[in-house]
């Protein structure tokens, strides 16, 4: 399969891996490209969205992560997966760099990646570029991710969109996922109904036409 065909394969539960890069609670704070309670919403969305369709993740803080002036993981992300190892970077701002972090990539076996960082101009875009690099699909969460402003955040999505990343939001995720769940085992899929129209009603702009369409 050429790279062309590979970036028209839809993302699914068996393909794709989510990459939480540095969305530490300080960061956050000094975050303006996106209000911070949505970029908080937004990032909880995305780990439990990850959890409904059990989507292996890798987490990764800088600078001594709780104990560091960055601050902690967003408390959503660690309740979410409470088990996943956290990998502190203290000397690589990419974190693709750090081996302990690359190594935990590869080991999921997953070449469709979600990226959700902060900040998108330093934690996404390293990564994007080596990811990139070693033949992995690259989609950015637009929505759940940030910067210190709209127009570094903006310059920084231009640079991943020109390295080739997709760039993506929450709700085109979650409704990726259903559909190739879908196409793949139907009455599987729809096992999980209940708890997808539950994250619907909380974390899209439009739930309710979502959910009346997905329950003909």
């Amino acid at each position: 399969m050429t790279q062309q065909e590979e970036y028209v394969v839809q993302l699914s539960p068996d393909n794709a891996a989510v990459l939480f890069i540095d969305n530490q609670i300080n960061l956050m704070l000094g975050t303006q490209s996106i209000d911070t309670t949505l970029l908080r919403d937004n990032t909880e969305g995305l780990a439990k969205l990850a959890a409904i369709y059990d989507l292996p993740v890798v987490l990764t803080t800088t600078g001594g992560g709780g104990h560091g002036p960055s601050g902690p993981l967003l408390p959503p992300i660690t309740e979410t997966f409470p088990d996943a190892p956290i990998i502190d970077r203290q000397d690589y701002l990419n974190a693709m760099a750090d081996p302990r972090f690359a190594d935990a990539v590869r080991a999921v076996g997953r070449k469709k990646v979600i990226l959700s960082g902060i900040t998108t101009d330093f934690c996404l875009v390293y990564p994007t570029a080596s990811l990139i690099a070693q033949g992995y699909h690259v989609f950015i969460v637009v929505d759940a991710s940030g910067s210190w402003t709209k127009e570094i955040n903006d310059a920084a999505l231009q640079r991943v969109i020109q390295m080739g990343a997709t760039p993506t939001n929450l709700q085109s995720i979650a409704g990726e996922l259903q559909n190739s769940a879908a196409v793949e085992d139907l009455a599987a899929s729809k096992d999980k109904h209940p708890q997808l129209f539950e994250w619907l009603g909380r974390y899209t702009p439009a739930p309710s036409l979502i959910g009346m369409n997905m329950r003909r």
